[in-house]
């Protein structure tokens, strides 16, 4: 019997030791934050117009990188074969890296002349040391002149 005592006792200590050494590690699992501060909701744009990107990133850690990644968000289009003078539906998608704590990210980027008008989804995707994403959403419009006359 106490031999049996004995072989519970060092189990149990055994396993407490090994669940207390655990305890100094703590895991990152919150999400980066993100805030797009250009360009802003509805914002208009015009074919063949420079967007200015900017997002404010920060996490509770370190932060890794960011992805950025714009797309037509119109319904209701036809899928045929284009001709040199027809628009497209524009898509744009670009990573790059973030370090520290906070930090931000800052594009110049040209809409084609040749965008389809309507509205357009950006997203900044931004992911920390620790693998934890999170990602940040704003509408747009692009607009082409030649349509409006």
């Amino acid at each position: 019997m106490k031999k049996s005592a004995l072989l519970s006792f060092l189990f149990i200590s055994t396993f407490t030791i090994v669940s207390c050494s655990d305890d100094d590690v703590v895991l990152d699992t919150e999400k980066p934050q993100i805030v797009i501060n250009e360009p802003t909701a509805g914002q208009t744009f015009d074919v063949g117009e420079e967007m200015h990107l900017n997002a404010s990133v920060t996490d509770n850690v370190e932060l890794a990188s960011y992805k950025i990644d714009i797309h037509f968000g119109g319904d209701g289009h036809e899928h045929k074969a284009l001709r040199d003078d027809d628009h497209v539906e524009w898509k744009y998608q670009t990573t790059g890296t973030l370090s520290g704590k906070s930090d931000e990210v800052h594009l110049h980027v040209d809409i084609p002349e040749n965008a389809e008008e309507g509205p357009y989804h950006i997203g900044v995707f931004a992911i920390d040391k620790a693998g934890n994403e999170n990602v940040s959403w704003v509408t747009v419009e692009i607009h082409n002149d030649e349509h409006d006359h």
